[in-house]
């Protein structure tokens, strides 16, 4: 029986490790102990019904047969991700790291052009400024926003190699029904942190323009704190959308649901894969054609209507299974 368990080991090896997988291998051993031992009670020896077992259960593809399990299944799963539940641990420490970062840079993009906007409005009551004419005012109220882009990028970098490391581009999570069960809970207690977040930020987004309406009534002397007002609390309200957003999508993503779900990401891979063809090759053609030709004028039609037709093309994609694999029935 030890060569048999090394022998179905050495097998799934190479598929795909899924729950799907998990069970299948279980069942395979189930169904290859009880022929193990069914050959014993026929008084055969120990090597005659290892060997009978292996020669039985050899050939992988007509035991998925025998049990109504089509190899298409085992293509399906190519592109999901079995893990457990330290590796579900790892990515949440991550994204709420990740969520944290991009929000942060977002937000320091935003309000980067506050602070220049303040060196310009307040440059009368600086006596460092009083001797710079008006370009070098400006000029120099462009350092911290340069300044604080560069961290933003830096943010984005930074964190954006890491959430490439987890290898989910166009690929769906999948995970025991424990842990499922467990992020389903976690994502209903989230949900009315994520409702008090994204409302908050609308609140300050609404704050934000009646500032601004406020400061073009009543502040007659220039237009610059109308904008100070504006960013500054439009770049916290967008702040907290993003935080709570990639936040919540995160158990989404776990739970692959909505925008995760196995439908959505076959649909958005195969839109992506056509995208990376055809919208190169009508760029080719635009710019031969308009080299051989001189059709740059009427030419360029071609992009509104590849456009058009490439959206169609989504929306068909997205809305029917005809490109998604379908599992055998069992």
């Amino acid at each position: 029986m030890f060569i048999i368990i090394n022998y179905v080991n050495s097998i799934f090896e190479q598929l795909p490790q899924t729950p799907e997988m998990a069970k299948l291998k279980q069942k395979m051993l189930s169904d290859m102990e009880k022929r193990y031992v069914q050959l014993i009670k026929e008084e055969q020896g120990q090597q005659q019904a290892t060997a009978n077992v292996l020669a039985e259960f050899g050939d992988l593809d007509s035991y998925f047969t025998k049990i109504n399990l089509s190899t298409e299944e085992s293509e399906v799963n190519e592109t999901t991700l079995s893990w457990s539940k330290a590796e579900v641990e790892a990515f949440k420490t991550h994204r709420s790291r990740f969520s944290l970062a991009i929000a942060g840079g977002v937000w320091l993009i935003l309000f980067a052009p506050v602070f220049s906007l303040l060196i310009q409005a307040t440059v009368s009551f600086l006596p460092f400024f009083s001797s710079l004419d008006s370009m070098q005012v400006i000029l120099f109220s462009l350092i911290p926003v340069l300044l604080l882009s560069a961290l933003a990028l830096s943010l984005f970098v930074t964190f954006g190699m890491k959430e490439r490391a987890f290898n989910l581009e166009g690929k769906t999570i999948s995970v025991d029904s424990l842990t499922q069960s467990e992020l389903v809970q976690e994502k209903k207690e989230y949900q009315p942190q994520f409702t008090k977040g994204i409302t908050t930020g609308i609140l300050f987004c609404i704050v934000g323009v009646v500032f601004l309406l406020l400061s073009l009534l009543f502040v007659q002397s220039t237009p610059l704190w109308s904008l100070i007002f504006l960013l500054s609390f439009v770049s916290i309200g967008v702040f907290l959308f993003i935080f709570f957003g990639i936040i919540y999508a995160t158990y989404d993503k776990l739970l692959s649901i909505g925008d995760y779900a196995p439908k959505k990401v076959a649909s958005e891979r195969l839109t992506t894969n056509v995208a990376n063809i055809i919208f190169p090759l009508a760029t080719g053609i635009y710019v031969i054609s308009g080299l051989l030709f001189q059709t740059w004028s009427p030419g360029w039609m071609i992009f509104p209507i590849l456009g058009i037709g490439f959206g169609l093309f989504a929306a068909v994609a997205e809305n029917t299974s005809l490109f998604y694999p379908k599992k055998a029935k069992k």
